[in-house]
């Protein structure tokens, strides 16, 4: 099932809602623009002149209030499942293709040297090439990163997040997408 994908006013991706949450925002008055096809139409009660109110929602609404406050924005949350998608589910290191269960975060610079859990610091590696590498610095153990480590931003979060994107979301999402990310490989 596909979902409305809810902006801030500003047009910033805020998260994915479901058709009744849509419509919900536009009966409160909330939505101050739309983009997209029509995608949910609910009918509700007859209105004094005869007449069926009908409610349609587009796949793409922008929304004022609470939870799309501009200065709401943040860093993407690091996650182990936004990591794999990020990485595409293949090792940094052997270039392998795994399911989440064989793959695990790898930190570049190790915690216990000193490196951070940031999106900068850490790859995916199958459990295979992390348990070789340990704690160690990759040059230490004869391992290559494959591809270079960086921070999805909130539009690539949005597709990230594996949901059932429809192409004129998918449009909108990729438009705000640097073109260094691999979303676009």
């Amino acid at each position: 099932m596909s979902h409305v994908l809810a902006l801030d006013i500003s047009g910033l991706p805020r998260k994915w809602i479901n058709y009744e949450d849509a419509v919900s925002y536009f009966a409160k008055d909330m939505v101050v623009w739309t983009l997209g096809d029509v995608i949910a139409t609910f009918r509700g009660g007859t209105q004094n002149d005869g007449r069926m109110s009908v409610i349609e929602t587009p796949s793409i609404i922008a929304v004022r209030g609470k939870g799309f406050a501009i200065e709401r924005a943040g860093n993407v949350i690091l996650t182990n499942k936004t990591l794999f998608s990020r990485d595409k589910h293949m090792c940094a290191y052997c270039g392998g293709l795994f399911t989440n269960n064989n793959l695990s975060r790898d930190h570049i610079v190790p915690v216990s040297k000193g490196g951070a859990n940031t999106w900068t610091n850490v790859v995916t590696a199958c459990v295979k090439c992390n348990t070789h590498k340990g704690a160690k610095l990759v040059h230490e153990c004869g391992l290559e990163l494959l591809y270079v480590p960086y921070a999805p931003n909130h539009y690539e979060n949005m597709i990230l997040q594996n949901r059932n994107i429809l192409a004129d979301q998918m449009e909108y999402l990729k438009s705000g997408v640097p073109k260094h990310s691999r979303v676009w490989n």
